[in-house]
């Protein structure tokens, strides 16, 4: 035992260790290209834990980094020579709403904890990452997006309160109403601001039956301009664009054989009805134009929503994917360059690519940046390569990467990511300045996730004595999805109500911002058209 764990052991409830076995399992993360090795893994019990081990690490000058389910891309969740902690040991589901449609849990709790309880109660949150077994901290950090969130944003945006420690070791509770400074740089924060500890969130009522139709397009125009359609009409309750290659053969070339691939795209949308024969099948089909209408499947809601597989980890290759957010206006160019490009980098034929749909309408989070247009349309690509052969496939993304920028896109942060100053100021634009500011206020010391954001050089002192911001702890209202229907609309619960949640801990009342268990990207995933299916976090 060192003397960091025989310091911090007595100071906390839960445990902490060194152990060799310990260290090792929280050194990588899902993307697999990262290796960061923690002197300390501490598994919390308490909101109180996390703000003891915080003001330790200040006095020691020790960095403090959070991780869940380590389903982050490039170690935004990793920490070396620091203090890691393990948020999975916080995994309670506090309490499910029904009538007011909100939930509290833990921020190490799984999505999967949240919708086994929600769905016998007719229930279930607005939007929801295709792989479930990722936190409720990690993804309110990163934004978390799905299949609906064309309809209701990110999860981030379906939060209404958290529970943070802050970097002076005080425990807040922030809202809209409430130290909204804190709770608007938390969320899609990546662990920078703030640990997140509890999460307050949005449910919405479902209906019992769904339809999902899969449509098959041999033209990416006329994709696209289906797509805009079911998205800004909002047609259907949740949606997926899937790419799928199909090899007619070789070309010869002066590398050597080229493959002669043409492109389908699949939409599979899915519409919730209380009946299905309360459908106008005709009436929807009818104002889209696609190649081949491919397969139509009913389900019950409860079977629909439940992921279709998880997806494998194996040791020796790692997950670069790749996700860009794009003005709609620029999507076509983009995305026939990358798929034009594909095919000489990577095997195209087994990896998962697809299209994701946002409207600026439904997007709230400063931290979440996205382009200026009010349709936004991602490309996603998620493959899997021998470790070996990374360092090349890196260099091609970067290419990808960087068109996405000149074309007024963004990168969504869960990915793989490799900027330096320059790029993280063209992902931030003109926030870039108020983010560093931010980062003064709350984390002077920059004692939060080092390593992943490439701040200006005079934002962080970490030989200062800290001087983060402290935002008043009194909790007046948190606002509740209080709509009967599945519209979104806000009411409010007295600061009674909130006390009898449960108190934060000693110190004060207040939300910070939790464990980056930044659960890899989550919008597109699905099973692809052929032989293969994906799973996006």
């Amino acid at each position: 035992m060192n003397s960091l764990v025989s310091d911090l052991q007595p100071l906390i409830a839960g445990d902490v260790t060194d152990a060799a076995e310990a260290l090792e399992a929280v050194s990588g993360d899902f993307g697999g290209a990262v290796h960061k090795r923690p002197r300390v893994v501490v598994r919390p019990n308490s909101a109180a834990d996390i703000a003891a081990v915080v003001k330790y690490a200040i006095a020691q000058g020790l960095h403090v980094s959070t991780r869940a389910a380590g389903h982050s891309l490039n170690g935004q969740a990793l920490s070396q020579d620091g203090i890691l902690l393990d948020m999975r040991s916080l995994n309670q589901l506090h309490e499910l709403n029904q009538d007011e449609l909100w939930f509290r849990a833990d921020a190490g709790t799984t999505w999967q904890q949240v919708v086994d309880a929600a769905l016998p109660k007719g229930v279930i949150p607005p939007v929801l990452t295709n792989n479930l077994d990722v936190t409720l901290g990690g993804t309110h950090a990163a934004a978390g997006l799905g299949q609906s969130s064309f309809r209701y944003g990110s999860q981030a945006d379906n939060c209404l309160a958290l529970e943070v420690v802050t970097s002076t070791g005080d425990i807040l509770w922030c809202s809209p109403e409430q130290n909204r400074e804190l709770f608007d740089h938390v969320l899609c924060g990546y662990g920078q601001f703030g640990i997140i500890t509890q999460v307050q969130h949005r449910l919405r009522r479902y209906r019992p039956h769904t339809r999902t139709y899969f449509l098959c397009y041999d033209d990416l125009s006329v994709l696209l301009k289906d797509q805009q359609k079911i998205v800004q009409s909002e047609l259907v309750d949740s949606l997926l664009t899937v790419f799928s290659p199909c090899v007619l053969g070789f070309s010869r070339t002066e590398n050597g054989p080229r493959p002669i691939v043409q492109w389908f795209y699949r939409i599979q949308a899915t519409l919730e009805l209380e009946q299905v024969s309360d459908l106008d099948e005709t009436a929807f089909l009818s104002s889209l134009n696609f190649y081949r209408h491919v397969h139509t499947e009913d389900a019950a809601f409860e079977a629909y929503v439940q992921p279709l597989m998880q997806v494998p980890r194996p040791v020796e290759t790692a997950n670069p994917w790749l996700d860009v957010m794009l003005p709609a206006s620029a999507a076509q160019e983009f995305i026939e360059t990358a798929l034009a490009q594909v095919p000489s980098f990577i095997d195209f034929r087994a990896t998962p690519i697809g299209s994701f749909s946002l409207l600026s309408r439904h997007l709230h989070r400063p931290m979440f940046a996205v382009p200026q247009e009010e349709l936004i349309l991602g490309f996603g690509m998620y493959p899997t390569v021998p470790k070996a052969r990374l360092e090349p496939v890196l260099k091609q993304l970067e290419q990808l990467s960087d068109l996405g920028f000149k074309l007024g896109g963004k990168r969504y942060l869960v990915s793989w990511i490799d900027f330096n100053r320059k790029q993280w100021k063209q992902q931030f634009g003109d926030y870039w300045s108020t983010l560093n500011d931010m980062k003064r206020r709350y984390d002077p010391q920059g004692i939060f996730n080092p390593g992943f954001i490439e701040y200006e050089e005079n934002t962080c002192s970490p030989m200062l004595p800290s001087k983060a911001a402290t935002p008043e702890a009194a909790a007046p209202t948190v606002p509740i999805n209080g709509s009967p229907d599945d519209s979104i609309q806000d009411s409010s619960v007295p600061k009674e109500q909130i006390a009898a949640m449960g108190e934060p801990t000693p110190k004060a009342s207040g939300l910070p911002a939790k464990a980056l268990t930044v659960t890899a990207f989550a919008l597109l995933v699905a099973w692809l058209l052929s032989e293969f299916s994906y799973s996006l976090v």
